[in-house]
Formats: structure tokens, sequence, C-alpha cells
């Protein structure tokens, strides 16, 4: 009986759940002009809500009032963006937002029950729910999951080659996961959506009505073609949320290079796994630190440069502010010979040119990050938690010079291009056995960032 009664109840939810902020008598469009909402004059989206209420997607309520800071449902910010947009949909029937969401189906927007059940509208809209609604709306070629650059079968760059070939079926799991997270990552590169601060993107959070209006002229600004200024830190995040790195936003003059072929096209997540029927390893995290940038979010990962050193101990203290650390975060999940593997997870490059004589003491190609200060003792480690069974989670971290270092010149029919190749492995090694290297290309592309 009371599973009944909840079902009765749920049904009223649905129905009417939103009804406090759908007044039935508000304030409309040609009654806003001009006007001045009590709760509204100091608010940091007074322009942004009465220029909303003014365009007529979005409505005050009688008393005088907007409720800025109201929370959305996800009914309210479909029917907010369909209006918005000028979508074509019929009158409101009796559960007054079932036109909107129709009309944001058909567009491709709201996606159905692969987003969020329809039964579940009138629930608070989350960042996240929000940005997937907001990226489709502001740019049509995103609604398909393909629109992400992701493929249902791909070839991997891994050594040896696998029993496949080294190709790849995805799941549709794994594919509308990368695609969402691509969504959200395009809402902070586009400026649709603003960080809280640092590294803190919020995607969990939910929205109010002040943010949905300042979103939907965000959108409505990109429909125009304008360009929006983005948070770079919350881009970075989201990115390092998407792709499990940063490095395309923290650099990419190096690794997403215009003028070259861009490393993003040839990024695989795929590649981040290093298998076979004895060890089992998986980097989790490759963040790109700016060591040149005091306020990048995850300086605090490693001390003052000053107290950093590359490829040998002496050289603490040389490491150039000009640079970038490569912090890079890995787990060895199983290790059936801790003997033959030593677990780690190592880079390597044969992109580099190196100067004759070799300059020991001058950042001239990647190089091992190391430090004598207390507290960063994991930077030298080079061995997993667990060193007994040579597992656990571990951390390397190397130095990518910025300035100074030249590229190998291209060959052939290349030979004049101006864009060289960079490539960057990551490799698990055994201290012996025929063919037990792992060695995954992660990075590979062409810039023309080098020799400056």
């Amino acid at each position: 009986m009371l599973k009944k009664w909840n079902g009765y109840i749920l049904a009223i939810i649905v129905m009417f759940g939103s009804l406090s902020l759908q007044p039935v008598k508000s304030i409309n469009a040609a009654e806003a002009k001009g006007i001045v909402f009590k709760d509204t004059s100091k608010h940091w989206a007074k322009t942004q809500i009465e220029l909303a209420v003014q365009k007529g997607y979005v409505n005050g309520f009688p008393d005088g009032t907007f409720k800025p800071d109201a929370e959305v449902t996800r009914a309210q910010f479909i029917k907010m963006i369909v209006k918005a947009l000028g979508l074509e949909h019929e009158a409101e029937g009796s559960v007054w937002y079932t036109t909107y969401v129709k009309a944001a189906k058909a567009a491709g927007i709201y996606q159905g029950e692969v987003d969020f059940a329809e039964w579940n509208v009138n629930a608070k809209i989350s960042r996240e729910h929000m940005a997937w609604l907001a990226v489709r709306g502001a740019d049509d070629s995103l609604v398909t999951v393909e629109s992400a650059g992701i493929t249902k079968t791909v070839q991997t760059n891994r050594w040896p080659l696998t029993t496949t070939n080294n190709e790849v079926t995805r799941t549709d799991a794994f594919m509308r996961d990368y695609y969402e997270d691509f969504l959200v990552h395009t809402a902070f590169k586009r400026g649709v959506l603003n960080g809280f601060g640092g590294k803190e993107v919020g995607i969990e959070r939910t929205t109010t009505r002040a943010q949905s209006v300042t979103v939907i002229e965000r959108i409505l600004s990109l429909k125009q073609g304008k360009k929006l200024p983005s948070d770079k830190y919350a881009t970075s995040e989201a990115e390092l949320l998407w792709l499990k790195t940063n490095a395309f936003s923290v650099a990419p003059h190096i690794f997403n290079d215009p003028k070259g072929s861009s490393m993003l096209k040839n990024y695989k997540l795929e590649n981040l796994v290093f298998q076979n029927s004895i060890i089992h390893s998986e980097v989790k995290r490759i963040i790109l630190i700016d060591l040149d940038d005091p306020k990048d979010p995850y300086r605090k990962l490693l001390p003052e440069t000053k107290k950093l050193g590359f490829r040998y101990v002496k050289n603490i203290g040389k490491l150039p502010s000009d640079a970038y650390a490569m912090y890079i975060e890995y787990e060895t999940h199983y290790n059936k010979n801790p003997d033959q593997y030593p677990g780690v997870v190592d880079v390597t490059t044969q992109s580099y040119k190196e100067p004759n004589p070799y300059p020991i003491d001058k950042l001239v190609d990647p190089s091992e990050i190391m430090t004598k200060e207390k507290g960063f003792e994991h930077i030298n480690a080079y061995v997993p938690s667990d060193q007994k069974s040579k597992t656990g989670e571990g951390v390397v971290v190397w130095a990518i010079p910025n300035s100074g270092y030249s590229l190998y010149e291209n060959t052939g029919e290349n030979r004049k291009k101006l864009d060289r190749l960079l490539s960057l492995s990551f490799y698990v090694n055994p201290s012996y056995g025929e063919n037990a290297n792992i060695s995954n290309s992660i990075f590979f592309g062409t810039t023309t960032h080098y020799g400056k």
C-alpha cells in the first residue's frame, strides 16, 4: 500500500513540483522594460537578469522579485533555453514542461534517457547537465557522440602489438562518457561556464536562476558568432577530468599547435593502459604544471623551483622557470613477477636534438625532476607504494623545456616544413625478458615551437 501511495506522490511531484517558480501571473517582457526587481539591484547578475526578462524567456514574480538565487530544475532550464533560442513548440498543457522537453528533444539539445530521465526533469539541474544542454544549444554540430572526435574502433599506439594488432572496439558506455566529458570541457573552453577559483569547476553543484540566465546569454552570444573569454584554470581542470591530462590547455603551443599536426587528435585514453600476462599498470593523470605561473592550481604539488633539479642531483637549483613539470600519477594493479618488473611507468623521447657537446646543466630535453626538499620525497622514489610487491600508486615527474631546445629536422619530402615531430612515449620496462617492455606513444604530433 505504501508503494502505491509513493507512486501517487511521485506523479504529483512530476506534474506540479516546480510550480512555485512558474507563477500564473508573472512580470512578462512587455512589463519588464525599465523595471527594477526588489532583490536584484545589487546582485552580480542584475544586467543579465533584466535583459533576459526583456527578451521574454524568463519571468519575474508578481511581488516584484526575481528570486535570483533560487535553484533551477531541469525542466525550468529546458524551458528557458527553448524560448531563448526561439525553438518551435506547442502551447503549454496540463503538464507545463512537456512541450518544451519535446522541442528540446527535436533539436537534439536534450537527448532523453541518456541525459537524464524525463520523469525526473523536476530535479534540480547540476552544472554538468546544464553544460551538456548549453553546448548543444550553442552549437548544433555537437549533438552526436561522434562530434567529440571519438570513433567506435581505434588503433592504439602500443609496442609490442597486441593479439588484435592494437585494434580496440570501444563500448557505447565508454563513448558516451567521453562525449559527456567533452561537452563539459567545451562549456568551459568556450566561456559558457566559469569556475569558482583555482581548479574548482563545481560540475556537481546545482544552478540558480541568475546563473541560468547568465549561461543562456552566453549561449546567445556564441550563436551570434561572438568569442567569449574563458577561465583558463577551470578549462584546464575540465580537460583533466575529460582526458586525464591538461597538457593541451596548459601548453597548446607545444601539444596542440594549430600550425602543426595536433597531438590532441592522436591522443587516446586506451594508451594510458600498460598490460600483459604479468603486469597491469595504468596512468591515472598527466598533470602539466607551468613552473612560471605562481597561480597554477597544481603548483603546490612541487616545492619552489629553486629547490628542484633535473637529470642529476647536482643540478638542483638549476631548473629554469621557463619550463613545465609533467607530474604523472600511475597505479600498478597487479605484478606477478616483481623481480622482473619494477612496477614503474616512465617516459622516453627521441624527438629532441642533443647539442654537441651535451650541456648536462642545461634543460635541452625532457629530464627527470628531483629534489631534496622534505615532504616531497615521493618525487624521487621511482617505485610504486608497495615496494615488496612492486604494486600500488606512484608518481614520476619530468621537466619539459619551453625554450632552449631544438627538435630533429624533417627529412625527405617534409624537409621544408616548419613543424617538426614531437613524440613522448610512456613505458613499463622489465629488468629482463625479450619483448617484455610495454611502450605506448602518448603525445604524438608536430609543433612549430622549438629553437626559441
